[in-house]
């Protein structure tokens, strides 16, 4: 359904704020440059970031500011992409401002880059509806992702509902792709939300701009879904046990993130840095 005209609201500091990180995230797509990692043994790429040496930001805890969506950009592809709308199969118009629709292209070109897929097709549960100061998608800075296709047919399904029942070994295959995928969703997005959160997102994975508005995300180690992302990603792609997805970042925890990070000549500990934070994600994407 088109979406309908609501009043807009007033409210200049943080659109002035995702206004001034639109360029430099437009940048960082467009750059493909530098990289911010001595490289080892199998470490991946990492892009350079707009202003990386500076300390690490503090959280922007804004609420989120509901816009009309005639503020917003119109997107009828993502990257290479079309967005397709999951519930009906058909494109449609997902409306998003400037820099969370260049943070979407930046994570598919990573998602092309370090997982190896192309997708043609992003199929969603939309973007941008009208609502109040809870959600971010009434200000056009989330989405809800639920498969990448090429072709005709499924390339990763973020579907949980779907195949969580499968026989064990399609069931591995499964959840190791859609951790990679994920990993390269919370490389991007600070607030990125898993079948593991809550029944309402199995069928789909929510990001957001939320937390650090045009700021790459790092490692908040009290975040609940960040932590229990981090211990899935340890068993279901790096073949780790003895840990439980608890969200909490105890020592297991800690003890084998640290060991992934040397095996790829990472820097650190994962909630030192966001250096460490984006190696471990990208090592994690790369492991097919």
């Amino acid at each position: 359904m088109e979406p309908q005209p609501s009043p807009p609201r007033a409210g200049v500091s943080r659109r002035a704020l995702l206004r001034l990180g639109a360029a430099g995230a437009v940048g960082a797509v467009a750059a493909g440059g530098a990289y911010a990692v001595s490289r080892g043994p199998g470490l991946p790429s990492l892009p350079q970031l707009p202003g990386f040496a500076e300390p690490t930001p503090r959280e922007l805890r804004i609420d989120p500011e509901p816009v009309d969506f005639r503020e917003l950009e119109a997107r009828r592809r993502f990257g290479p992409a079309r967005h397709v709308y999951e519930v009906t199969g058909r494109g449609a118009t997902a409306y998003v401002t400037e820099p969370f629709g260049a943070r979407v292209d930046r994570w598919l070109e990573l998602h092309r880059k370090h997982v190896g897929q192309a997708p043609d097709e992003l199929r969603t549960y939309g973007a941008w509806v009208r609502g109040s100061a809870t959600s971010w998608h009434s200000s056009g800075e989330a989405v809800d992702v639920a498969r990448l296709r090429a072709g005709g047919r499924d390339l990763t399904s973020l579907r949980h509902d779907q195949w969580r029942d499968a026989p064990a070994p399609e069931l591995r295959r499964r959840l190791s792709l859609y951790w990679r995928t994920a990993a390269g969703l919370h490389h991007e997005f600070a607030d990125v939300l898993t079948y593991l959160f809550d029944a309402a997102h199995a069928n789909h994975i929510h990001v957001d701009l939320g937390r650090f508005g045009p700021e790459r995300p790092r490692l908040i180690r009290r975040s609940n879904a960040q932590v229990q992302a981090v211990q899935a990603m340890c068993r279901h792609v790096w073949g780790v046990t003895g840990i439980e997805t608890t969200g909490e970042f105890d020592d297991a925890t800690r003890a084998a993130t640290t060991r992934i990070l040397e095996r790829v000549g990472g820097p650190g500990e994962l909630a030192d840095s966001r250096e460490a934070w984006q190696a471990f994600l990208v090592a994690t994407m790369e492991r097919g």
